[in-house]
């Protein structure tokens, strides 16, 4: 018999080599599935004296570790852009993943607005592309109600294997086409708030943009831009900010502020702040998106004290090194210092931006590791690297707590049974070899849905 299909098993044991971010058992030799969780870790002897004597034993063919969590990835998104470039055929995950990288500044969908068949199609095709990086689980950050429903219909038809949490977005707020108080009617009226949902599929938290993008200098900055008079954008006025956050906090709801500059990390702390005096945010898990140009010291405090996460994607200063440098100079090694806020104290989810960045978790755990960008030759802001467990930890046990998804993230008793099968140790191998490695195998809710 294939050893995968026993992967499927209501219960089975695997033995191997695995990492588990179980502070009680951070390694383990065997763990045994009943019903798409983990039943038990420890000893491959005692994991199988716990057993039932019919349990089908599967030897990992890599090194276990929790399966990826992407913080920041745009699904839906992908799986048009996918339909696109490979309209009649299915390329591989190396492939898809440079065709995207070429594609990344092309429309997503030039013939027009998608319908939900066509997301559906995408979906369907994208997910096991995925899957093939070791990838369990994804915050989509840009959930509208179209996308919203186009996931329950895909999980309806139990077309998901990825665990999705949808960040729910109102793209007329940016641009002032849509007011807080409709949002705020809208989400209201759901009467549900961040986490309501299932294993599959979950609200996560509501996004709203404080500033615009870096490389278009929108990002608020405390100081102006290099040869200008100008800090940047600011997207939201702090009224309507503390407005939208302090609905949030009254109503359950988590909210992520997409905040690149300092000016617009100040300008979300500031409201947080504020709400916080009233309604305490720590347990609503608020939190900075990207956050990457100079927060400064202060922010990183404030933050700490409120509780709130930062949601990371390393990829954009690899692939922006070069412009880092020449428009900030020395101050380009102070962007995204991921050593400087988990030193400060706050939970770092790490993810891609993808499909607009690399989105192999494999090489976004390289990226913290090492601080190498794509067109400079040495490190840039080196003293910023991350230690191997703190990168996987961001790729996995912290990108679930940020997601609500308290059952995923760690291998131990309890939780659901999704991991992904490495061909290094990413905790004692050395950085470049990640750059080799690949996923053998994935397993979502104690089911094979990738084999190498």
């Amino acid at each position: 018999m294939d050893p995968t299909s026993q992967i499927s098993a209501s219960s089975f044991v695997l033995t191997g080599d695995i990492i588990t971010l179980d502070p009680g058992r951070p390694r383990a030799r065997a763990l045994r599935v009943v019903d798409g969780r983990i039943a038990e870790t420890g000893d491959l002897d005692d994991v199988l004296a716990a057993s039932p004597d019919d349990s089908p034993v599967i030897a990992a063919r890599g090194t276990v570790v929790p399966g990826f969590i992407d913080s920041h990835f745009y699904l839906q998104r992908a799986g048009i852009k996918l339909a696109d470039q490979f309209p009649d055929r299915d390329p591989d995950a190396d492939e898809f993943q440079r065709a995207m990288a070429d594609t990344a500044l092309d429309p997503d969908w030039p013939d027009g607005a998608p319908s939900v068949a066509e997301r559906r199609d995408g979906l369907r095709r994208v997910q096991p592309l995925l899957h093939a990086l070791g990838i369990t689980g994804i915050a989509d950050p840009w959930a509208t109600a179209e996308q919203m429903s186009t996931y329950q219909a895909a999980h309806r038809a139990g077309e998901l294997t990825m665990r999705v949490t949808c960040m729910p977005y109102f793209e007329g707020l940016r641009d002032h086409l849509t007011t807080p108080d409709e949002v705020m009617a809208a989400v209201g009226g759901l009467g549900v708030g961040t986490g309501f949902g299932d294993d599959t599929l979950a609200f996560g938290a509501l996004k709203v943009y404080a500033d615009g993008e870096g490389r278009r200098r929108q990002a608020l900055r405390e100081e102006p831009w290099p040869g200008t008079d100008d800090h940047g954008v600011q997207a939201i006025a702090m009224d309507d900010l503390e407005r939208i956050a302090a609905f949030c906090a009254e109503h359950g709801w988590a909210l992520g502020v997409h905040a690149i500059g300092g000016g617009a990390m100040r300008l979300a702390l500031d409201a947080f702040e504020r709400v916080d005096e009233r309604t305490p945010i720590a347990d609503l898990r608020f939190r900075l998106i990207h956050a990457y140009l100079e927060p400064s010291a202060e922010t990183i405090a404030r933050a700490a004290r409120l509780g709130v996460l930062v949601s990371s994607q390393p990829a954009i200063q690899w692939k922006s090194g070069r412009w880092l440098v020449e428009t900030l100079g020395a101050a380009a090694a102070d962007a995204n210092p991921l050593r400087g806020w988990i030193d400060g104290g706050v939970r770092v989810a790490l993810g891609s931006d993808g499909p607009y960045f690399p989105f192999d978790p494999l090489r976004v755990m390289w990226f913290t590791r090492t601080r190498r960008s794509r067109d400079i030759a040495e490190p840039l802001g080196a003293d910023q690297r991350l230690s191997p467990e703190e990168a996987l930890r961001g790729c996995t046990i912290d990108a679930a707590y940020a997601a609500f998804a308290d059952r995923r993230g760690a291998l131990a008793p309890g939780m659901l049974a999704d991991w992904a099968e490495v061909s290094v140790d990413p905790l004692t191998c050395e950085d470049d070899a990640l750059l080799d490695a690949s996923v053998l195998r994935t397993v979502v809710g104690g089911r094979a849905v990738f084999s190498a």
